[in-house]
């Protein structure tokens, strides 16, 4: 990795920044699922190519049918999650472009949004639901936050998601890295990054610097710390 790229990990996908160009895509191992399921597929070819005579129909059928299922989704997964981007930001063409999901291969346009068309880049609480508490508690308590493109228009489109288990430091590590994403996309678009996510004061030194960048920037949304509206 160059040092004029930078990783934002993220969950289920990395932000790759680059000078004039940013990518939102799948992480590296999200190619281990289709390379599995690849190797399912050539492993029922092979034993049909080679118990063909001694199976009979039926048995071949029930391993036909999964591989040829299987095979081709493998594929398509495997190329979508080494080449394919699910948001891509480019400074060259001026625009946001959110891409199709595996069976496009992360490649066609889902929908286009020039620069001048984006009127915020939003980090926001990742509503997880409550559920009545049944049985013991669960091992892990999540927080999540969003990162969220808000057109013009007021219609609001989703880049990525990060969670963290809900304590003080993970919480700030995690959030960090949901602003570092948003920071870099809204600047290369040229638009203003709110904060409308609500952080504990105690969560550490990094809601309090995302605090003093959401007062800089004259966000309308609440610092962090602060109770969400």
């Amino acid at each position: 990795m160059t040092a004029d790229v930078k990783r934002i990990p993220l969950d289920r996908r990395v932000c790759v920044v680059r000078e004039d160009r940013i990518d939102l895509r799948p992480e590296r191992g999200a190619v281990i699922g289709p390379l599995i399921g690849l190797a399912i597929s050539i492993a029922l070819f092979v034993a049909i190519a080679l118990f063909a005579n001694d199976l009979p129909v039926g048995v071949l059928a029930l391993m036909l049918i999964p591989g040829v299922i299987v095979a081709p989704l493998s594929a398509m997964g495997l190329v979508y999650s080494l080449i394919g981007a699910a948001v891509v930001v480019e400074k060259a063409k001026q625009s946001v472009r959110f891409q199709q999901g595996v069976l496009g291969l992360g490649l066609g346009t889902v929908e286009l949004v020039p620069f001048w068309k984006v009127d915020r880049i939003e980090v926001e609480d990742l509503q997880l639901g409550e559920v009545a508490p049944r049985g013991p508690p669960p091992p892990l308590d999540l927080r999540g936050w969003d990162v969220v493109l808000v057109k013009t228009s007021g219609k609001r489109l989703f880049i990525a998601q990060v969670l963290a288990a809900n304590t003080p430091d993970l919480i700030d590590e995690g959030f960090a890295r949901a602003l570092d994403a948003a920071e870099a996309i809204a600047g290369m678009a040229g638009r203003p990054m709110v904060i409308t996510a609500a952080v504990e004061e105690e969560a550490g030194p990094g809601a309090a610097a995302a605090a003093g960048q959401d007062e800089t920037a004259g966000q309308a949304g609440p610092a962090p710390g602060e109770a969400a509206p």
